[in-house]
């Protein structure tokens, strides 16, 4: 394997058990150690490509800034109704946090940096505001019930969504381990969610 391509799949192992890591334990009792061993790579190695724990936190985040600017740019520009786009949104960012486990890491990153900073977490803020302007045009396409306040409605989906993956139930997503599990739950929390919203009369 050329010596390129061999850096970059450690570069990715790297990153993989970063997400572990900080998932599980939280940046404060995150380890480097334990982020090599679980490779099986030298610790200096490791500092190879990165050599704190703010390096491996900020290209997490990296990472998930970029996913998520993919997400709410195609949630902005598609030429689709209001209601497409909500519903691509909402089971977009399900499939990236289900699926995902360095986006799963950063967001819980996130979360804690902010509750420490005593301040929101900025790619909740950013989305919620789509959110809700795409909420508000649904509801005035008719396919949700207007008479439902639109903010604290945002405030509903933006919770519901986010809270599925920053809250450790037990299961393999609590231990930054992401899976088609958690990304089918944000499948049925929409389909529950719209089916209780829709204000469309019936046929």
């Amino acid at each position: 394997m050329p010596k390129q391509a061999r850096a970059l799949r450690t570069y990715d192992r790297v990153l993989d058990a970063a997400a572990y890591e900080f998932a599980r334990y939280g940046y404060a009792n995150a380890n480097l150690q334990n982020i090599a061993d679980r490779i099986r790579l030298t610790k200096g190695a490791l500092y190879g490509h990165f050599s704190t724990k703010e390096d491996l936190a900020a290209a997490l985040d990296n990472h998930l800034s970029s996913a998520l600017g993919e997400l709410l740019t195609e949630a902005r520009v598609s030429p689709h109704s209001a209601p497409s786009r909500l519903r691509s949104l909402f089971l977009g960012l399900g499939r990236l946090f289900g699926t995902d486990a360095r986006s799963l890491a950063a967001l819980r990153l996130s979360a804690e940096t902010a509750r420490s900073a005593a301040r929101p977490i900025p790619l909740l803020t950013e989305t919620h505001g789509l959110v809700l302007h795409l909420v508000r045009e649904t509801q005035k396409a008719g396919h949700w019930n207007a008479s439902i306040p639109t903010i604290p409605l945002a405030d509903l989906i933006v919770a519901a969504l986010f809270g599925a993956f920053l809250t450790d139930t037990g299961s393999d997503a609590g231990h930054g381990r992401a899976g088609p599990d958690e990304a089918e739950t944000v499948d049925a929390m929409w389909e529950a969610l719209s089916q209780a919203l829709d204000d469309t009369p019936a046929h």
